[in-house]
């Protein structure tokens, strides 16, 4: 699966949200990253933004809200590129939601500062994938960037990688092979030393994805057990 992470942001060179964001994609084998920018007439070439995105199966629009909105930028795009009557090629294809925030998110909320939820803000989104017969993915929300400690970075760094290549509905499971393959892929290229510490950290992985499993199996079955002795 190929991934377009499509990044509007009025003024991209100062934002060291965006930096991050970008540097995590580094890694990332199927992720094309986008910068929106118009061409010398004030336009985007609708022909190549299109020939763009047909490959893809997920697209992402990325951007930090913007009086309640998403930038100006993205709007232009989506006008100039989109068209209501030529939908067959967008069928089925993922859209996802990459949200900045410049206040915490609780402020977005009957009571809070804003008085209205952000889903609600961000509505024409859900129906531009409804009527462009798009799957939309759960919302992902970066707040306040800034504000966060490097604990919160990494684990800011780790969801969205995970939001970028996971399918919409992974499981546990699926997020803890997710851990195992990177740490395989982070041993490829490390020294001889490091390659040992990050070889028991992958077999505690392992061990524990293991006994979850077990345990996911063990619930199952009583769990079904359960429903045989409820019908009889």
């Amino acid at each position: 699966m190929r991934t377009a992470v499509i990044v509007a942001h009025p003024q991209l060179e100062d934002s060291g949200t965006q930096r991050f964001l970008k540097e995590a994609t580094t890694s990332l084998r199927r992720i094309d990253w986008h910068e929106l920018k118009v061409n010398s007439s004030g336009h985007f070439d609708a022909v190549a933004e299109k020939k763009f995105l047909k490959d893809k199966k997920r697209i992402i629009f990325q951007f930090p809200l913007y009086w309640y909105s998403a930038p100006a930028i993205l709007k232009q795009w989506m006008d100039e590129i989109f068209d209501i009557a030529d939908v067959a090629w967008l069928q089925n294809k993922e859209l996802g939601l990459a949200v900045s925030l410049g206040q915490p998110l609780k402020e977005y909320r009957l009571g809070g500062r804003e008085g209205i939820a952000l889903s609600s803000l961000l509505s024409p989104f859900q129906a531009f994938a409804k009527r462009l017969q798009m799957r939309l993915m759960p919302l992902f929300i970066i707040e306040q960037f800034v504000y966060q400690n490097d604990r919160k970075h990494q684990e800011l760094l780790t969801k969205y990688q995970q939001f970028l290549e996971l399918p919409i509905d992974f499981n546990f499971d699926q997020s803890q092979s997710w851990f195992e393959n990177k740490l395989k892929e982070m041993m490829k290229e490390i020294d001889v030393e490091d390659k040992k510490k990050l070889e028991l950290i992958l077999e505690g992985y392992k061990e524990r994805h293991e006994q979850l499993q077990e345990l996911t199996r063990e619930v199952s079955l009583l769990r079904q057990e359960d429903d045989q002795h409820g019908e009889q």
